[in-house]
């Protein structure tokens, strides 16, 4: 633990994530250190890398998983920072310990770069103080677990408030999907929250989580995420409260018919597959920002649908036709542009919680709810004060999402799902977004020395 001296508060860096134990023995580490305006009394800060573990190449399990057409393979451990934990026989000699001092306050960054599963996390006996979420800052918001998606990052502080002992910090699964279509690792990962002066204790207690597939704890704590007052400056562009371009994107599952000559692992022979508004996208040969930028034509199609071409009961009919159509298609958003997504979970062979991911520019989550958007009496009930500001949010199992923001980074930005596994096939598109005037509102060349792809 390596320790920095600093003026305002104690940092913890936590990610919690999925470890890849690849056979050259690599891995990689993403942190990200915020500024806070506020003060306490304490000046230290301690970077924690964590994850999640394959012994296998996780490359070969995505492979074999598009391969066949089935299920994956899923994870052999979560981790934190690097380590199982105490639970794990192979790793409790490694436990990652997070040194305290009793009274003090410190921040923690926790970092879900999980691949597959969202997460639960908490530490045992102490309370959790959300002030930031996806780099954006938040109304404190105090809780005693968490839930973080993949991709998406936390802030929290905690108060070292409690009798000096050890404590544990755990992360455990959320996964809403039917347990027997999509099994998780059912151990949790644990780390050792350690006052000074404790003593090494073999009978630690874990933190309380809610159930595996508590639909209604994470929606909760979502909905009871707010921002700080956009006249304060926290954000880069306020609430649109007009919208130029209404979007409905449906998102679920898929399937695609079974190559000739083969055997496939999806429902009666067919390959799963997944899609936006019935759309599984096709990566292309070269990137769609490097085609759109030189011209270049064939590479992708501008017709993207704002609605779903199938159109039925998306929360109540798990449709016959359950197959979609493959493509490269983007949708052209000129600059300046206020758009509203709405995200509809489907039925589509099973429900499932996605967490959508929008690259280039952050988005406001102005409401969500279970069941079929209506938008004769869902619309009235949006928060247009106060929103969260993300990049990343999860489609409630069943439900639905609708998220605000304003088309002001020109180029290529690619929208997916944030579950590899559902990106991998195919729920994805990208907006392209384009110049405005002048050099400050245009897409900038590459570089000179940009190496070819």
């Amino acid at each position: 633990q390596k320790r920095y001296k600093l003026s305002s508060c104690n940092f913890i860096l936590v990610v919690v994530c999925v470890w890849i134990n690849y056979r050259e023995n690599a891995f990689m580490v993403t942190f990200l250190v915020v500024r806070y305006a506020a003060s306490f009394d304490t000046h230290y800060l301690f970077w924690n890398f964590t994850g999640e573990w394959w012994n296998a190449n996780v490359e070969d399990v995505i492979a074999q998983a598009l391969a066949t057409g089935g299920p994956y393979n899923i994870s052999d451990a979560l981790t934190i920072n690097g380590q199982p934990g105490d639970l794990y026989n192979c790793s409790q000699e490694g436990t990652i310990v997070f040194n305290v001092t009793q009274g003090e306050t410190y921040l923690l960054r926790i970092i879900n770069a999980a691949m597959n599963f969202q997460l639960f996390f908490a530490v045992a006996n102490h309370t959790l103080t959300v002030v930031e979420a996806d780099a954006e800052y938040t109304e404190p918001y105090t809780t005693d677990v968490i839930v973080l998606a993949p991709g998406q990052t936390t802030n929290v502080l905690l108060t070292a408030n409690n009798s000096v002992g050890q404590y544990y910090i755990a992360a455990s699964v959320f996964s809403p999907a039917p347990e027997s279509q999509v099994p998780f690792p059912q151990t949790q990962t644990t780390a050792i929250l350690n006052y000074q002066g404790a003593t090494s204790s073999s009978n630690l207690s874990l933190p309380s989580f809610p159930a595996f597939n508590d639909s209604a704890f994470v929606a909760s704590f979502s909905q009871n995420l707010t921002s700080q007052p956009y006249s304060s400056g926290f954000y880069y562009m306020d609430v649109p409260t007009q919208v130029d371009k209404n979007l409905f994107f449906t998102v679920g599952y898929s399937l695609k018919p079974c190559p000739a000559g083969q055997t496939c692992q999806g429902p009666n022979d067919t390959m799963l597959a997944s899609s936006v508004n019935n759309i599984t996208f096709a990566t292309p040969n070269i990137s769609v920002l490097q085609a759109y930028y030189n011209q270049i034509s064939g590479v992708y199609e501008t017709d993207f649908p704002d609605y779903p071409l199938y159109q039925y009961n998306y929360t109540g009919v798990n449709p016959d036709d359950k197959f979609s159509v493959i493509g490269t298609k983007v949708e052209v958003l000129p600059f300046n542009t206020t758009v509203q997504i709405v995200f509809q979970d489907t039925a589509t062979l099973f429900f499932e919680n996605h967490p959508m991911h929008l690259h280039g520019q952050s988005f406001y989550v102005v409401g969500s709810g279970f069941g079929t958007f209506d938008s004769n009496t869902d619309t009235p009930n949006f928060n247009l004060v106060n929103p969260a500001s993300r990049n990343t949010f999860g489609v409630p199992s069943g439900g639905w999402v609708a998220v605000r923001f304003r088309a002001t980074n020109p180029g290529v930005w690619f929208l997916h799902c944030h579950l590899d596994i559902h990106q991998s096939w195919g729920m994805t598109m990208a907006f392209i977004v384009l110049n405005g005037n002048g050099p400050d509102e245009s897409l900038e060349p590459p570089p000179s020395d940009l190496p070819p792809c």
